[in-house]
């Protein structure tokens, strides 16, 4: 898979190219280009076609907090964190867009790290991908990007990234975020003396780590002892470019935890909720189909029994429901034969219905995002093994209703138990449709 990292700042654009192979990625390409030049570095980039493209926001440009959410669920997450991060904030942007990470799960609570921008800056990042031809972009905050180079994270850790305006320090325990702060000194003198008081004022650090295009200055000027960054594998760099492409380095080859702002995936609105619901109804009702030997998923079953009528009800409003599944698979049949007859592409309905089947016998997913706009389905989750993920990338590239389908960012999760994913099946072309 080839992904790109773009990291566009005031005076030049860093762009990194990656190729993931069986979940290891390695570079193949860094260019620093001055800002003027961007549209052509981007048009070469687009000419390179990568499978992903993700670009980064800076802290300065958010509004954050860590919160503390009393329940696992991912999709209470989804509901209940952008009301918990507004409800926070003094003044709310009205056009605001919320994205979160979840950095740590106990028994019963949720540790996220939770960002709210305004949808004005996203499309600033955006609008120039799109110029050149590029696919549909990610824009991820970046100081979590640059974590991906820091060659040990054990103990207590001060990651400062030195930019100018849109430098930041983040600390982390163990390679869990902690805490997280925007830094704008106007020199390296006062940056240095930010982001000493900031590591002061939000922990303690056993090590520092500086990166970014100020790092030399910056560490020189810390007077304590600082870590630089490693380079993951591919192309060899410069200290000096490595540092000043250090988050759009990390954005192509990292892994680990992102607050990440998705556009033209997302699925947004009150009808879309709905949906949103039913599927994931549908891959526990699946998953049930084939696994109920277990005792305990007994009890569970009168549940989402009503959990399916309740999800009926409110995608067919004003019917009666008599038997919850028949009626939504003849509903989904319908709207696909309707939006046949219109040329359109498939229901939302008849997307989850076939999801639902072709979701491999003995196959159990822990999804917390799923995403159908009509053209693009988009799972994320965990699974068993990286077996299991391929076997449902595979059924999905099997599907009449579905075309091309791809694996992003497949890797173990951090407890080494499970394999995090995010499958991405485009809708397939209809028969006889024209090309």
């Amino acid at each position: 898979m080839r992904i790109a990292g773009i990291d566009a700042g005031d005076d030049e654009i860093r762009i990194v190219r990656a190729v993931r192979t069986f979940g290891r990625a390695r570079l193949v390409g860094v260019e620093r280009v001055p800002a003027r030049d961007g549209a052509a570095a981007l048009a070469r980039l687009a000419a390179w076609r990568p499978d992903v493209v993700r670009t980064a926001l800076p802290a300065g440009a958010v509004a954050h907090r860590m919160l503390a959410m009393p329940f696992r669920s991912g999709r209470r997450l989804a509901a209940t964190v952008p009301l918990e991060l507004l409800g926070q904030l003094a003044a709310a942007p009205d056009d605001a867009a919320v994205a979160f990470a979840a950095l740590a799960r106990d028994a019963r609570t949720t540790t996220v790290l939770a960002a709210a921008a305004r949808q004005e800056e996203l499309a600033a990042r955006l609008e120039p991908l799109a110029a050149a031809g590029l696919p549909a972009a990610d824009v991820e905050l970046a100081p979590l990007a640059a974590w991906a180079l820091v060659p040990d994270a054990r103990g207590e850790i001060a990651l400062v990234v030195a930019d100018g305006a849109r430098s930041s320090v983040t600390l982390a325990r163990d390679g869990r975020v902690t805490a997280l702060r925007a830094l704008d000194g106007p020199d390296a003198d006062t940056l240095a003396a930010e982001a000493a008081w900031a590591i002061a004022a939000l922990g303690r650090a056993d090590r520092v780590v500086v990166t970014g295009a100020g790092a030399a200055r910056v560490a020189e000027r810390l007077g304590t002892s600082v870590d630089p960054v490693r380079t993951p594998g591919g192309v060899a760099l410069q200290d000096g470019d490595r540092d000043a492409a250090a988050v759009a380095i990390g954005l192509a080859v990292g892994n680990g935890p992102a607050v990440r702002f998705t556009s033209g995936r997302a699925v947004a609105g009150g009808a879309y909720r709905r949906a949103a619901a039913l599927a994931a109804t549908a891959l526990v009702v699946g998953a049930l189909d084939v696994g109920l030997a277990h005792h305990a998923l007994v009890r569970r079953d009168a549940a989402l029994v009503a959990a399916t009528r309740a999800t009926a009800a409110a995608a067919l409003p004003g019917s009666r429901i008599v038997a919850p599944v028949a009626q939504l698979e003849t509903a989904a049949a319908a709207a696909t034969r309707r939006q046949a007859r219109l040329g359109g592409g498939p229901s939302v309905l008849a997307a989850l219905r076939e999801l639902s089947v072709r979701i491999p016998g003995g196959v159990a997913l822990d999804v917390d995002e799923l995403a159908f706009d009509g053209e693009t389905l988009e799972l994320h989750g965990r699974a068993a093994s990286f077996d299991a993920v391929d076997r449902v990338r595979q059924a999905l590239a099997a599907s009449p209703l579905f075309g091309a389908t791809t694996a992003d960012d497949t890797h173990t999760t951090v407890d080494g138990r499970q394999v995090e994913f995010r499958l991405r099946a485009t809708r397939g072309r209809p028969a006889g449709a024209p090309s």
